[in-house]
């Protein structure tokens, strides 16, 4: 039977097996004290324009509100133009929800319908507008900020695409409410891993930026796998996670 190509976020999600293998000590307690540790609360810097933007109670399609703001700030990093102005060109609009809707295919209507509501689509605005006042956070240069980068697949892994690269840190966007989960962590690892096999600039950090709750995360790839790996080196996992990927006995029959 051939082998089903699945998703990261799958990988992540599912082989509790492997996972405790490779990363035994990436547990709850230890998640949940990396939640505190870690995270930088963005509004608290000096001078800081970042808000925190809870979900108002007419904001029912959470994920496709997050998309939405991550293609509109996408589009002005690469157009150059501010946020305010795209929201105020209704061709641009159309534009980035069917960009959004690409990625999540149940909220194609089928006949160009933006099913997206006022409050909704003004609140993805206020969330992509995080993302400028987080490159400025970042003091980067322009050309080092990518969005999507490609990440190849290995074995029944296929090809991915991650959310931000920023110099030598890959960020993994989370516009949620809740803490960040081990699930999140290991995503972030498989791009990493999958990057390690390639013949491709190296990310040294990783971290998460919530557009929602305005909180920042970093940290040094060697120096987590470290810990929740029980001393391997970033070498050793993930060379394991790519021999665990492209393993031939392992057949996926049932459809993600």
């Amino acid at each position: 039977m051939a082998t089903s190509m699945i998703s990261e976020k799958t990988v992540a999600s599912v082989f509790n097996g492997f996972w405790e293998e490779v990363l035994p000590l990436l547990t709850p307690s230890f998640v949940r004290v990396f939640n505190e540790a870690h995270s930088e609360e963005l509004v608290d810097l000096p001078s800081s324009k970042f808000v925190r933007i809870p979900i108002a109670p007419e904001v029912t399609k959470h994920d496709l509100v997050a998309e939405f703001a991550f293609c509109a700030a996408e589009e002005s990093h690469v157009s150059g133009e501010s946020i305010i102005d795209i929201a105020n060109e209704q061709k641009a609009i159309n534009e980035i929800y069917a960009k959004s809707v690409g990625f999540l295919k149940r909220y194609d209507s089928g006949d160009g319908e933006i099913l997206l509501n006022d409050t909704e689509i003004n609140e993805a605005f206020k969330l992509a507008g995080q993302y400028r006042r987080f490159f400025e956070f970042l003091h980067l240069r322009h050309s080092q900020i990518e969005f999507r980068p490609k990440i190849n697949g290995a074995g029944f892994l296929g090809s991915c695409t991650a959310d931000i690269s920023a110099g030598d840190t890959l960020y993994e966007v989370k516009a949620v409410s809740r803490n960040l989960a081990g699930r999140d962590i290991r995503q972030l690892l498989i791009y990493l891993g999958l990057r390690s096999a390639a013949d491709q600039p190296q990310w040294e950090h990783a971290g998460f930026f919530n557009p929602r709750r305005a909180l920042h995360y970093r940290f040094s790839v060697e120096h987590l796998i470290y810990r929740t790996s029980g001393g391997r080196s970033k070498t050793e996992v993930f060379d394991r996670l790519i021999r665990f990927l492209s393993a031939r006995e392992i057949e996926l029959d049932t459809p993600f």
